[in-house]
């Protein structure tokens, strides 16, 4: 099976192997009752018990993101094994970076990983050269910038390139189906299934499984072929999210709060950039298109205890479809890795009934 496949929503990683124990647990971010903690959903866990699961999960990721490395560098095949010296030498990492921060900033993650490392294996010890600090740089003279639409403006701009909120009203289901581009490259087939107001499902076709993401309304889930797992926490908020029909009309009411950060450029295109806060106190960025006024990246960054995690959506290709503008193309990066989804058809008028997005039950 595909080792490089991963649901488009969620971060599902495995590898999650022992950590090192410190006397203080002071600084340890809790799980809601809710919550799996992270000794409750995976093996050998040796420290940060009461921790959520869903962030450990992305602390996993942050660790081949800071050092450049996929998780065989420190994991054989049986992740829960202590059985490779890399893995003893991430353990005494660990140790150090957690006990900088404890003793030093009073638990805040002020140090870690990436600090030192910088996508290396081998922190770099040694300056480059070539900067004159006695040499007084040349002063640039800014341009006066022109005045800056407001939020408000942005977002109409947005529905307006959409269709319209009438257009956008007028649909209540979407099947899109496509390929799922993983991280490898390979094109695996892939179909979602959207259902106003809040129901989504995600299925994902590889040779061996076809794996399942779900949101009936309510309940998040996801299957791997035999067995459903819940979601959970910052997992399900981002799903919940993500399965809001018409979300484009509603982009006020999903975040906690909007502000306008100024402009970027993506690549030779200028966007306007606006900083929001969601609802489970995630700080994202929002870039649209300064001509077009479509929405061409969501940046956002998950707290987690070795630092922000960061995940970065790209939306491209846009075209018409049953009069609204569909990206057709999206692609997903986060530390270590990028993957994708290319959309060949979409369907507005294929009936969707809602048991459809209830996980299937578990095989015996």
């Amino acid at each position: 099976m595909n080792t490089h496949r991963r649901l488009p929503l969620t971060l599902l990683f495995i590898a999650l192997g022992a950590w090192v124990n410190l006397s203080s647990a002071s600084w340890r971010p809790q799980a809601s009752p809710q919550e799996k903690t992270a000794e409750q959903a995976f093996r050998n866990i040796q420290v940060l018990k009461g921790v959520p699961a869903t962030q450990l999960q992305q602390v996993m990721a942050l660790f081949t993101g800071a050092l450049g490395v996929r998780c065989s560098y420190c994991h054989s095949n049986s992740f829960d094994k202590d059985d490779q010296l890399t893995k003893q030498s991430a353990r005494r990492m660990i140790r150090l970076v957690f006990e900088l921060n404890q003793a030093n900033f009073g638990g805040q993650v002020a140090v870690n990983c990436v600090t030192c490392h910088r996508g290396q294996p081998k922190p770099e010890t040694s300056l480059a050269l070539g900067k004159n600090l006695w040499l007084t740089p040349p002063s640039a003279t800014a341009k006066p910038d022109p005045a800056l639409p407001t939020v408000e403006q942005i977002l109409a701009h947005y529905v307006r390139a959409l269709g319209g909120e009438a257009a956008l009203r007028q649909l209540s289901t979407r099947v899109s189906r496509g390929s799922r581009v993983g991280a490898d490259g390979v094109l695996v087939p892939e179909e979602v299934y959207q259902k106003a107001p809040d129901k989504l499902l995600v299925i994902t076709k590889y040779p061996n499984a076809a794996m399942r993401l779900g949101l009936d309304g309510q309940r998040g889930w996801t299957w791997d072929g035999n067995q459903e797992r819940p979601l959970e926490g910052e997992e399900l908020a981002e799903l919940q999210r993500d399965a809001s029909f018409h979300k484009e009309l509603a982009l006020k009411e999903l975040y906690a709060q909007l502000s306008l950060a100024g402009k970027e450029l993506i690549g030779e295109r200028e966007t306007y950039v606006i900083g929001a806060k969601s609802r489970s106190g995630a700080n994202e960025k929002l870039y649209f298109d300064a001509q077009t006024g479509l929405l061409r990246r969501r940046y956002r960054e998950s707290p987690t205890v070795l630092g922000p995690f960061p995940l970065q959506t790209d939306y491209e290709d846009y075209q018409k479809v049953d009069g609204v503008t569909l990206p057709l193309t999206i692609r997903w990066s986060m530390p270590g890795r990028a993957w994708g989804r290319r959309i060949a058809e979409v369907s507005h008028t294929t009936p969707i009934e809602d048991e459809q997005f209830k996980a299937p039950p578990a095989k015996r």
